[in-house]
């Protein structure tokens, strides 16, 4: 099977971590994931350094879009991460012509609209990472997550295809755990629920999928949810490997970003690593769509 090519909207930033700028967002992480497995992508994001070294790549195609790179602190502690926005992001794509999906769609701060996602998802497969449209400002620039918000966005998006991914504690508590799966029929949409090293939730076309990571591989958690929506991306969508192979696959590649090794994985390790990811499907009641 011929391996199609994935449009990658999203963010680039500057972010300080303990200190120090590096080059990040999703664009920059998703980016490198698509890249390290081999796939072939467009990417839409603003210019700036993270466009700079994604052009350098292999089968990534740059194409700048109007609108700004973000500008983030980070506070590291364990598991945990603290944001303050320095400078909010501006980003205002359109969808080329020649882009026909799968799309991979991810913001940080409420840049993308819901317009270009009802767009894409009209035109192909669309993987949406639910952070951008579920943050809010807080007093000082700090970033809180909104669980109205994420509500108001599957009401929006009901029955459209989109598959929405985002980690637990973006999500409404009643979207979380296996209640995934009523959230998921009574919103008519994919839901995707992860949780770092945490048992991971999934209910696709129908079905609950329960997914246990590798234990014992600690690090920095910067990026990790984007690592896995690329690699979900690419394996189920580009691929098209079955659903619990392309999540196996997904979790272990986003478990191994964390151990401060370049590259940070290749396809082998990923396909090796996967195995040792237990994914289980369970019944998610009789709606399929």
């Amino acid at each position: 099977m011929q391996k199609r090519p994935i449009t990658l909207v999203a963010t680039s930033t500057r972010d300080f971590v303990l200190g120090s700028e590096r080059i990040g967002g999703p664009a920059f992480f998703a980016g490198i994931a698509l890249h390290l497995l081999g796939a072939e992508a467009v990417i839409l994001t603003v210019e700036g350094k993270a466009a700079g070294r994604l052009r350098r790549l292999p089968g990534i195609e740059v194409r700048a879009v109007k609108g700004r790179e973000a500008i983030f602190s980070i506070d590291v502690d364990g598991r945990d991460r603290t944001l303050k926005a320095l400078e909010s992001p501006e980003l205002e794509p359109e969808l080329p012509a020649d882009c026909g999906g799968p799309y991979v769609i991810s913001g940080t701060l409420g840049e993308i609209s819901l317009e270009l996602v009802e767009r894409a998802a009209s035109r192909g497969t669309t993987i949406v990472d639910v952070q951008g449209f579920a943050r809010a400002l807080a007093d000082g620039g700090r970033v809180v997550n909104s669980a109205d918000r994420v509500r108001e966005i599957m009401a929006r998006l009901r029955g459209s295809g989109v598959i929405l991914r985002g980690e637990k504690y973006e999500f409404p508590p009643e979207c979380r755990g296996e209640s995934i799966a009523e959230c998921s029929e009574r919103y008519r949409l994919d839901l995707i629920v992860t949780d770092s090293g945490d048992p991971f939730y999934a209910a696709l076309g129908g079905h609950l999928y329960v997914g246990h990571p590798i234990q014992g591989l600690d690090g920095e958690p910067i990026g990790l949810g984007d690592v896995f929506t690329a690699a979900l991306c690419n394996y189920m969508c580009s691929e098209g490997m079955s659903i619990e192979e392309s999540l196996a696959r997904a979790s272990a590649a986003a478990t191994l970003k964390m151990r401060d090794k370049q590259p940070w994985f290749t396809p082998l390790e990923v396909e090796e690593a996967a195995r040792k990811v237990k994914v289980l499907r369970e019944p998610a009641g009789q709606t399929q769509f």
